[in-house]
């Protein structure tokens, strides 16, 4: 970093303007700040006092950030591997932590995971948005999951969802989300509503969703790829014993449903496994 402030020196140096500035903090002007605070970890970032709105105008970028626990255990991973992890006694002092973390934060991966009231609330009343490339939810319930769907900005790649035994939700409203409908990936881990199968793919056809859309959904033992083909009997273009294909409105894309089981979880916990995707129309069964 050392290079990186002595490159900023100089530069501030030949600055043409007058008086000439000197190299301390205070008078450099805001641009050569903003590049110096762009250069600091997040650790130096966090214990700067003296000029916090012009730190807080830079977003940090995190390879990880994991919220859980009732608001109070924060684990942060930046791009250049620093590692955070923070606790709080008091879960309200670990709430207005939270909120700046995602006001500044840029996450590749966002994990939140808590049915605790004092997480969702403080979830609930932060009024401003996320940036996170793939997000997880995991152990939260309708109102939450889609709180949080509706607070992602633009440009989501891939939706997780950890489905809590005892928990129920609306995929009629979360697949109303826009944010939902621009997520080319979607995985849903053992949840009990089969027909979301049929929700995705009506949506998908709905909104006419590119050539690679996704949904990857594991359920313990069920008759959903029976039910999927019911629902769309009259758009079926090849069945097979594990493999449905289907057609859109859209004559170069098709939608094909695909199964399996993993024997290796034990008989108490036997999951099926669903792939649904689009595809291309002229895609020929060997390619699957």
């Amino acid at each position: 970093m050392s290079s990186d402030i002595d490159k900023l020196a100089e530069k501030t140096a030949n600055l043409s303007i007058d008086p000439v500035y000197d190299t301390n903090w205070c008078d450099m002007p805001a641009e050569i700040k903003l590049e110096c605070i762009g250069k600091m970890k997040f650790k130096e970032r966090s214990t700067a006092k003296a000029e916090r709105l012009l730190v807080d105008s830079q977003n940090i970028q995190f390879s990880w950030g994991h919220f859980y626990n009732d608001a109070r255990h924060v684990w942060l991973t930046s791009n250049n591997d620093e590692e955070f992890s923070k606790r709080f006694r008091n879960p309200n002092n670990g709430g207005e932590f939270l909120k700046y973390i995602w006001k500044i934060g840029v996450f590749k991966t966002f994990l939140i995971g808590s049915c605790f009231p004092t997480a969702k609330e403080t979830f609930l009343n932060y009024t401003g948005m996320i940036s996170a490339d793939n997000i997880h939810i995991g152990s939260c319930d309708n109102e939450m999951v889609v709180d949080v769907l509706k607070k992602l900005t633009d440009g989501v790649k891939s939706i997780t969802m950890y489905c809590a035994e005892g928990f129920d939700y609306n995929f009629d409203e979360i697949l109303e989300i826009s944010q939902v409908q621009n997520s080319k990936n979607w995985f849903i881990e053992k949840y009990h509503q089969t027909d979301i199968l049929a929700k995705f793919a009506q949506m998908w056809i709905d909104k006419n969703s590119k050539i690679g859309s996704t949904l990857s959904f594991s359920v313990k033992i069920d008759r959903a790829f029976d039910e999927f083909s019911e629902n769309f009997a009259d758009r079926i273009v090849t069945i097979r014993e594990k493999k449905v294909r289907i057609r859109t409105n859209n004559s170069d894309r098709h939608i094909l449903l695909d199964r399996g089981t993993n024997e290796r979880l034990g008989r108490w916990l036997k999951l099926k496994f669903y792939r649904l995707s689009v595809i291309s129309a002229d895609m020929i069964e060997s390619e699957f």
